[in-house]
């Protein structure tokens, strides 16, 4: 299996111009603690559930009247569609953090890595079958 597979491609997202209690209202109701902050279709920061409650309530902000620019993180660690399973499952576990964005070059998102269907997908392994085509175009294998 591979981290394209194993991704949500569908992730609820926000903006950076969204107010924090409705981005709050989102993760409650999605059951997110991350949510990726796309502007134009690209990535331009993460907004997690420790961000939020630490920054805002913690820094006595106004939910009603601040917009989750002002907690966002603007430069999120994240991963590419071609890396491994291991790699992106060690590199969470290195930042101990439970999901990374997964995006383009061009900083587009394609999806939400989650640890826990990171490790489930390295726990089938190859059984999967092979790889999509699609896989093999980005890692610019010959087909």
């Amino acid at each position: 299996m591979t981290l394209i597979q194993a991704i949500d491609t569908r992730p609820p997202v926000t903006t950076p111009d969204t107010t924090l209690r409705s981005a709050a209202r989102q993760m409650a109701s999605q059951r997110v603690a991350l949510l990726p902050v796309v502007a134009k279709g690209r990535l331009v920061g993460t907004l997690s559930a420790f961000d939020l409650t630490t920054r805002t309530i913690g820094g006595g902000l106004d939910p009603d009247r601040r917009t989750v620019r002002a907690v966002m993180r603007p430069d999120p660690p994240t991963c590419r569609p071609e890396d491994s399973l291991a790699q992106v499952r060690e590199r969470m576990r290195a930042l101990r953090t439970p999901a990374l964005p997964v995006i383009e070059a061009n900083g587009e998102l394609v999806g939400l890595a989650d640890l826990f269907a990171v490790e489930d997908a390295e726990a089938a392994g190859m059984s999967a079958g092979p790889e999509p085509e699609m896989i093999q175009r980005v890692r610019g294998e010959a087909l």
